[in-house]
């Protein structure tokens, strides 16, 4: 009785699809790693202040504020203030992301829509 040569079996085309898609996803790991190492270090954050709203209240004026940041780094613990003639209003953001925004409120007796200046005073790097 002859036997015939036993011929390897062939491997399933889900093995391939699966094997491509994981070296797709090593590939990608790799490009972005590549990328950051070559972008170089990050610039520091660059804030800056809007009034986006102002509206009376019961007790005087409130104020809300957007603090953007154009830089590559996170700016946290923000420190802003808001001077409107002999009066001053604080606050502090936690936290405000590298190419992002973040909003808070300060309070004035007087209507603040003429003549309020906006100050970052302050941050620190996470």
């Amino acid at each position: 009785m002859k036997t015939s040569p036993k011929q390897p079996a062939r491997r399933p085309i889900l093995e391939w699809v699966v094997a491509g898609l994981g070296l797709l996803g090593v590939m990608a790991a790799f490009g972005l790693i590549l990328t950051e190492a070559l972008a170089g270090p990050a610039g520091p954050p660059e804030l800056g202040l809007a009034a986006v709203e102002t509206r009376s209240t019961g007790s005087g004026w409130v104020v809300e504020i957007e603090a953007t940041n154009t830089g590559d780094r996170t700016a946290a613990g923000v420190q802003v203030e808001g001077r409107l003639g002999t009066e001053t209003a604080t606050a502090e953001l936690d936290y405000v992301p590298a190419h992002g925004q973040s909003v808070a409120s300060l309070g004035f007796d007087q209507d603040p829509r003429q003549g309020l200046q906006l100050i970052v005073l302050g941050w620190r790097e996470p």
